[in-house]
């Protein structure tokens, strides 16, 4: 099936919106439909990976977010010396530094180009069935995205164990800065100003509500601090919950981002995964090749697949139990380790990601930082004495010695 209309976009968070300016890029015309009526104010993701913003950086986008790095990197009340990440709340990570950039600022740069390339962005539009006329549908629409239930895509995967809560908040009372293990649970407090996070063992959350008394009563509990939150800001109750779509396409509906992939959001990946995601699928989407555009499950698949697996693993490690304790420890010591280190970082922050280009050549399939691609095409440079060829989302697609 080669189809060659109109695309739909559905959710116009920063997954959806990078894909629709990937889109408009290519020259297809592209409409974006989001249920909420204005952009959520929600906490979510505040940083983005050094990767990532190579990758946004090879769009055009650098400057943008230089600006806006710049300003909310001056609110932050606290940042772990020398740690460009962390695993578990191990902060021991030394790759590319992690870039200060929350959603809601991402979203509005990427909205604004977006609508510079001709976008058409409706909101309060909530997608019922999916019998609209589209050359393709794709559901950006998060975890409990309507467009994978509607298309029927299988979504297994674990259930939640744990409630957690992230919030900004004025508080009074003494709080330590950082990640704190303690006997009920781990409890952080910062980078940003007010921005306090608990996580507890016991189950999910009975309510998605969080307000004031239900922050103060978990922080309470699991810092073990006579604390007191006088106002809420922003706040969001999260889990654990991991799944997977066993495909990212069905016929001319595909998924990206949380629509497709969902975890805790241990070491801060899921925004990166996502937009990742919408990357790989973009250029791809816009040539209507069947073949082509199935690569993009065959590409992207495995890598979300690696970082359920590991979100899985960092919650294991953060377990209150004795016995996840001292696993804790061992892995604390094996962080230590260089091998160990990079091997964790790279992991976390993908940038050991390799396509399967079906080459033997090591540069085959990596990522070429630094390269202008902000017209949307790819383009051939040399490299370590050969020509490479690189694809629209800085990937090396073919190498000539």
């Amino acid at each position: 099936m080669k189809t060659t209309g109109d695309i739909t976009v559905v959710g116009a968070g920063p997954v959806g919106l990078l894909l629709a300016c990937e889109l408009a890029l290519q020259g297809v015309r592209t409409t974006v439909l989001e249920r909420l009526t204005t952009q959520a104010d929600t906490i979510k993701a505040q940083m983005i990976s050094g990767r990532t913003y190579q990758m946004l950086a090879m769009r055009g986008f650098g400057s943008a977010i230089d600006a806006v790095s710049e300003a909310e990197s001056a609110r932050l009340a606290w940042r772990p010396t020398g740690a460009t990440g962390h695993f578990a709340g191990l902060f021991k990570l030394d790759g590319l530094p992690l870039v200060m950039l929350t959603q809601q600022a991402l979203e509005r740069i990427l909205e604004a180009r977006a609508l510079e390339l001709g976008v058409e962005i409706h909101r309060g539009v909530e997608v019922t069935d999916l019998g609209f006329d589209a050359g393709f549908i794709v559901g950006c629409d998060g975890g409990r995205s309507t467009v994978r239930k509607l298309a029927g895509f299988d979504f297994p995967g674990t259930g939640p164990t744990l409630t957690g809560y992230q919030a900004i908040v004025d508080l009074e009372g003494d709080l330590p800065r950082g990640w704190h293990h303690t006997p009920t649970g781990v409890y952080a407090c910062g980078p940003l100003q007010g921005r306090i996070m608990t996580m507890e063992y016991d189950g999910p959350p009975a309510t998605r509500d969080a307000t004031r008394e239900t922050l103060e009563a978990s922080l309470r509990r699991v810092s073990g601090h006579d604390v007191r939150i006088t106002a809420v800001h922003t706040a969001t109750v999260w889990t654990d919950n991991t799944r997977q779509a066993t495909t990212y396409r069905r016929g001319n509906v595909l998924l990206a981002g949380d629509a497709a992939h969902v975890h805790s959001p241990f070491g801060g990946q899921g925004l990166n995964l996502g937009l990742q995601d919408a990357l790989n699928l973009g250029w791809k989407l816009a040539t209507g090749d069947d073949a082509l555009i199935d690569t993009y499950t065959t590409e992207r698949h495995p890598v979300a697949a690696r970082v359920l697996h590991n979100t899985m693993a960092q919650v294991a490690l953060t377990r209150p139990d004795p016995h996840s304790r001292e696993l804790y420890s061992l892995f604390a010591t094996l962080l230590d380790l260089p091998d160990v280190r990079k091997h964790i970082t790279a992991m976390v922050q993908g940038t050991d990601i390799r396509y399967d280009t079906g080459s033997d050549d090591p540069l085959a399939g990596t990522f070429v930082p630094g390269l202008d691609l902000s017209d949307g095409k790819g383009t051939s440079i040399a490299l370590d004495g050969a020509e490479a060829t690189v694809r629209p989302d800085g990937y090396i697609a073919e190498v000539t010695r």
